[in-house]
């Protein structure tokens, strides 16, 4: 990279944090839709994964075949920076470039990754997991920034749902971003019900590898520890950079969310009424990568569905209640409690969705594509 970005050119990123299965995917893809935002979906998997065994983008194609991400990685190979080229010996070809990140990554980005919480002490780690990164949201810029075929660019927030909250973490220490965080909640007795349920593995359906089912108990306690990491971060951004989305109420009211998100994480975007931005009831996947696999189909209409109230077992539900009891009265998923202020965002002015769960239970529930519904 030639130079580092001053604080007029930062790089603008929203990142989105959480547990799985809390409907990343779905709210990457509404707010992509804007023309000042682009969805890329988790990027974490870009240099993990998804780039190494040849995983679909949303577009339909490989990765490898995607013409954004291939002059995504051509524009990284690029503007990597001396410290980043060092560590895979100026190798010029994009998966030299992401094994480096995806190394620096499994150092970096764990919730206990001593690396970085002791980098101020032991920089050097640290500071080639920014270059590297910094390489990589520039060129994801530049590309979701060219509008129009006429050969514009036009400022763009770059949305990554890689959900790590020690990812985030990770980068907010890199010098010349503009980080906003949406932490993003779920009912966790939704959350478990749905990762109960197995599916095997369809890649160009945009499922990359067996699910396995995982038991309420270990749902329910990294639900608890991710989401108190999440709080962390947020109190670390800072006020005026963050925002606490619940699901339900994202699926409830779309415009209504996106617009808080806007006033309250980043209020220098255009208003939804003015950035002339398609209405979020219709979905249309854009270039994300990884993710849910309902990001495979060409359009998303969200409806209603209640299927984890109806058939998840009573003790399971009593279990996850009883291990996440602080934060599902903090977040208003009990009966009679109220979300506190920070997560009540957009429902300040209603009770909280706990009763009737939202209406699409994205990845879990029904979705229609293209006029059909579709059972998960």
């Amino acid at each position: 990279m030639s130079e580092h970005p001053s604080d007029q050119t930062k790089l603008r990123v929203i990142y989105l944090a959480g547990y799985g299965r809390s409907g990343s995917t779905l709210l990457d893809i509404a707010l992509g839709m804007r023309p000042d935002v682009f969805g890329a979906g988790e990027l974490t998997a870009l240099a993990r994964h998804a780039w190494k065994n040849g995983e679909y983008c949303a577009c339909g194609v490989t990765v490898h075949s995607c013409p954004f991400w291939g002059a995504v990685m051509a524009r990284a190979d690029g503007e990597a920076d001396e410290a980043a080229a060092s560590d895979v010996d100026a190798a010029h070809d994009a998966q030299a470039v992401l094994d480096n990140l995806a190394d620096l990554q499994r150092r970096v980005e764990s919730l206990a990754a001593w690396r970085r919480v002791l980098g101020r002490f032991l920089p050097d780690t640290l500071n080639h997991y920014h270059g590297a990164n910094r390489g990589l949201f520039l060129a994801v810029t530049a590309e979701g920034g060219r509008g129009g075929g006429n050969g514009t660019e036009r400022a763009v927030y770059v949305l990554d749902s890689s959900k790590l909250p020690g990812r985030a973490l990770a980068l907010s220490s890199m010098p010349g971003i503009d980080l906003r965080v949406i932490h993003l909640v779920r009912d966790p007795r939704a959350v478990a019900w749905s990762m109960s349920r197995p599916h095997r593995k369809q890649i160009e359906a945009g499922v990359q590898r067996e699910l396995r089912p995982k038991p309420a108990f270990y749902v329910a306690l990294r639900w608890s520890m991710v989401n108190l990491v999440c709080e962390w971060l947020c109190r670390r951004v800072g006020p005026g950079r963050t925002i606490r989305v619940r699901y339900e109420d994202f699926v409830a009211d779309p415009p209504a969310v996106l617009e808080a998100i806007r006033t309250q994480c980043a209020p220098d975007l255009p208003g939804l009424a003015d950035d002339g931005a398609p209405p979020p009831e219709v979905l249309r996947p854009g270039h994300q990568v990884a993710g849910s696999r309902h990001r495979m189909q060409e359009h998303l209409v969200i409806r209603e569905d209640h299927m984890w109230e109806r058939q998840m077992p009573d003790w399971a539900r009593r279990l996850v209640s009883w291990i996440t009891g602080p934060l599902l009265r903090r977040y208003g998923y009990m009966p009679g409690a109220r979300a506190d202020h920070e997560g009540r965002p957009v429902s300040a002015s209603r009770p909280p969705l706990v009763e009737k769960q939202g209406r699409l239970v994205e990845n879990k529930g029904l979705v229609e594509t293209n006029g059909i519904g579709a059972g998960r």
